[in-house]
């Protein structure tokens, strides 16, 4: 039986179920041409996602502490399978109706994303340990990533090829398919488990949230950290929602869901092998690596303007592996201008922001689109990144000359 493996296999299988997200492309094809919404509506469900996932993090991590990690992710998995019979159940009924059906199921699908966030990994790293395989966790953890990339790419393919024979299969097929992780986690020991007191969860949760907040407090006092802070808020909220709306364009341009699929799956590996190989760019000169990615979101925008819609899709990857290509720089920021004690603070104020922000952006982007076009959005945004980048250089110059580090 493949549930007797290690908890290194099992952490691998769990991988691969949990990433069958077939609807992952075709969910704004599903809303907006089927369901007939608008892209505002479509963008406005995507951030009450966003809001329920942010708002239920903490405290499922907190739950997760509080009770079994393998109870929590058991939930959360439960409702994963749900939402998509939630979503599509909108097939059938009555207009007014199908907007807060869909308000429902993004929500759930968030509070669940939240649920196993975290405490799915906790789970495993414990299981792992017990193996004795916690020297090898850091591979084991890449190895995921990569997992992650190809089975989501695969998915994303697949789903648009389900699509065009039948609207309802992908949303099927992933409610199906999270049940072998639902299998997978009925069966994994729970390694550890010493329950905490309501009161240190009320204090893990303050805490939390006092160290969060004290990141906004020092970038008060620091123009490069606010700075970085704002280029990496906008450049990933932005080019999130983008590709949040882009399957829409594409079937405009002739692209049915089944290419659609195939498109954003080749966007999926290449952002997966840029991730895994992105390291080695630290080693560039600044002004190398600066030159390197605008000239790369320059010929971007080239790409895009002109006529021919696979020269666009060429455009287009290249803006989609930018986030990728741009965390060494990121990484390189935050060690010259993060110091060793408020470093973890600080990313994970990040990650609070960009979040927040990417919120808000949804239905303002999806409103731009919907009132501009998706190619003065997608020109406009490599044009912005592009000078971002080049005032990001300048700070970094100079920090250095005032701090000294290399």
């Amino acid at each position: 039986m493949v549930f007797n493996y290690s908890n290194k296999c099992r952490t691998y299988l769990y991988t691969a179920f949990k990433n069958t997200r077939f609807s992952r492309i075709i969910s704004v094809l599903f809303v907006v041409q089927i369901l007939k919404l608008n892209l505002v509506q479509f963008s406005l469900l995507e951030s009450i996602y966003m809001f329920a996932q942010f708002f239920s993090e903490i405290p499922s991590g907190i739950l997760g502490d509080m009770f079994q990690n393998k109870k929590v992710v058991l939930a959360g998995l439960l409702v994963s399978v749900l939402t998509p019979l939630i979503t599509i159940s909108a097939l059938f009924l009555p207009k007014d109706l199908v907007f807060p059906v869909l308000v429902l199921s993004f929500g759930l699908e968030g509070v669940a994303n939240a649920l196993t966030s975290g405490a799915d990994d906790a789970l495993f790293y414990e299981g792992i340990r017990n193996d004795g395989a916690e020297n090898s966790y850091g591979k084991i953890r890449g190895n995921m990533q990569l997992i992650s990339s190809i089975i989501l790419g695969l998915a994303t393919a697949v789903g648009g090829y389900l699509f065009t024979l039948n609207v309802k299969m992908p949303y099927l097929f992933q409610s199906l398919f999270l049940l072998g992780a639902i299998s997978i986690i009925a069966v994994t020991k729970e390694q550890k488990k010493i329950a905490t007191s309501e009161n240190e969860a009320k204090e893990s949760y303050s805490s939390m949230l006092k160290s969060i907040l004290s990141v906004f407090k020092d970038m008060v006092h620091s123009p490069n950290i606010l700075f970085l802070f704002i280029f990496m808020i906008i450049i990933t909220a932005v080019v999130n929602a983008i590709f949040m709306l882009l399957p829409n364009y594409l079937s405009q341009l002739g692209f049915d869901a089944s290419a659609n699929g195939s498109v954003f799956m080749l966007f999926s590996f290449a952002g997966g092998l840029v991730a895994t190989q992105a390291y080695r760019l630290i080693k560039l000169k600044f002004s190398t690596l600066t030159i390197l990615i605008a000239s790369i979101l320059l010929v971007s925008t080239g790409l895009q303007l002109q006529s021919n819609k696979y020269f666009f899709l060429l455009g287009a990857g290249l803006l989609y592996i930018t986030l990728d290509i741009l965390d060494p720089v990121v990484m390189q920021m935050l060690n010259l201008w993060v110091g060793d004690q408020s470093r973890a603070t600080f990313i994970s104020g990040l990650s609070f922001a960009t979040s927040l922000v990417t919120m808000i952006i949804n239905p303002i982007i999806g409103a731009i689109v919907q009132s501009y076009g998706t190619i003065i959005m997608l020109t406009s945004t490599t044009v912005v990144t592009v000078v971002l980048i080049g005032i990001a250089y300048v700070l970094i110059l100079r920090t250095k000359g005032v701090s000294g580090h290399e």
